[in-house]
């Protein structure tokens, strides 16, 4: 399954760890990257400049349609039972580019997509128990 996540919450981390910005955390270990989900340099600049989120996303869409080819042939390969977490900068809650490629896996390979910012599975039988449970006596 493809969950996305920021660097910065490994509670949401499954799997291999595949970043999907311009560049990662120095003291973060990737698995792997996708350049052609990196936003570009340029957008990133008009962003700082005017965080404006439709124009954000029309350039965003534009810049994925250039790399279309690359991304059909990953989206072909990709194995539902192989989990992988694409990682960014943006903490959940907070508007960022990993959400929209999540709606274009979820929309082409519905059978691959885990979800956005989902805490693993450990973590949530964690937060599932009960205040007594996990509380220290």
């Amino acid at each position: 399954m493809i969950y996305t996540a920021s660097y910065f919450e490994k509670q949401n981390h499954h799997g291999r760890r595949i970043s999907i910005s311009r560049s990662a955390p120095q003291w973060f270990a990737v698995d792997g990257s996708l350049p052609f989900f990196a936003p570009s340099a340029s957008l990133l600049e008009q962003w700082k400049r005017n965080p404006s989120i439709p124009q954000y996303t029309t350039i965003f869409r534009g810049e994925i349609r250039v790399n279309l080819s690359a991304i059909k042939r990953w989206m072909i390969d990709i194995d539902p039972r192989d989990d992988m977490t694409l990682l960014c900068w943006e903490k959940s809650g907070q508007f960022c580019h990993r959400n929209l490629v999540g709606r274009l896996i979820e929309r082409h390979r519905p059978d691959c997509w885990g979800g956005g910012d989902v805490a693993s599975e450990g973590d949530r039988q964690m937060n599932d128990q009960p205040a007594s449970m996990s509380a220290k006596n």
